[in-house]
């Protein structure tokens, strides 16, 4: 932005009282760069903060030595999945939606919120959790929301199903990434320095060096058999 407005390609496409609309909006001074950008959300919000934090770590913005915690709440406990024109669950289909969005999986899902909250420390996920559902007319209705068949519940979820039937206690957690946690305090953008025995870029363990081989025995216990590509011709 300069003294004599806003200079950009695109500025010819913005009548002059939406660009003045839009200056302030931003709160943007003489000398400021204005970003614009355009895309479905998940990957709009994605690419901007990938953005975001390049340039703060360009221009010596973040202060390594402080940790900064953030809690994030109310995730949605759906999305929309354009390929399949269906429901698909944000985190997993036994995350209970929140007790004051219960009303909202008969009239729209979309807005239902989750009971699930992450831990973020300096931009990173340390933690997540989430209370579990434990009751079975309301984990019915969420599989049918996500439109899967009886054979497909009980293939897939069929243990847990059962489980459901005999009484599960109401029941949430945490879970924190200790490597991540670690990775962060002792100062390093790398995990693998602070993993007892990291991979290398190729997978593999040079400590334990693995993997190995798989003996014959092996593979014949499993009932694996192994085809060289001379024998798929």
């Amino acid at each position: 932005l300069q003294e004599s407005g806003p200079t950009s390609t695109i500025v010819k496409f913005f009548e002059e009282p939406l660009l003045d609309s839009l200056i302030k909006r931003v709160g943007a001074e003489t000398g400021d760069l204005i970003f614009l950008a355009s895309a479905p959300d998940k990957i709009l919000c994605q690419s901007l903060d990938h953005l975001r934090r390049q340039l703060a770590d360009k221009r010596n913005l973040i202060d390594p030595t402080r940790l900064e915690f953030l809690w994030i709440t109310d995730f949605p406990l759906f999305q929309w999945d354009a390929e399949s024109q269906s429901l698909a669950c944000e985190h997993n289909p036994f995350t209970s939606p929140h007790p004051d969005d219960i009303h909202l999986l008969d009239s729209d899902p979309l807005s239902a919120r989750s009971a699930a909250y992450d831990l973020v420390l300096n931009g990173y996920e340390v933690a997540s959790g989430a209370c579990r559902i434990y009751d079975s007319a309301l984990q019915d209705k969420i599989f049918t929301l996500l439109k899967l068949t009886p054979e497909q519940i009980e293939q897939r979820f069929g243990f847990f199903i059962e489980a459901l039937k005999y009484g599960t206690p109401p029941h949430l957690g945490l879970a924190f990434g200790f490597d991540r946690l670690m990775m962060i305090l002792t100062e390093t953008d790398n995990i693998r320095d602070v993993i007892a025995f990291p991979k290398n870029q190729q997978a593999a363990d040079l400590m334990m060096s693995a993997p190995s081989e798989a003996q014959k025995e092996q593979l014949t216990e499993l009932k694996i058999h192994i085809h060289d590509q001379e024998e798929t011709k």
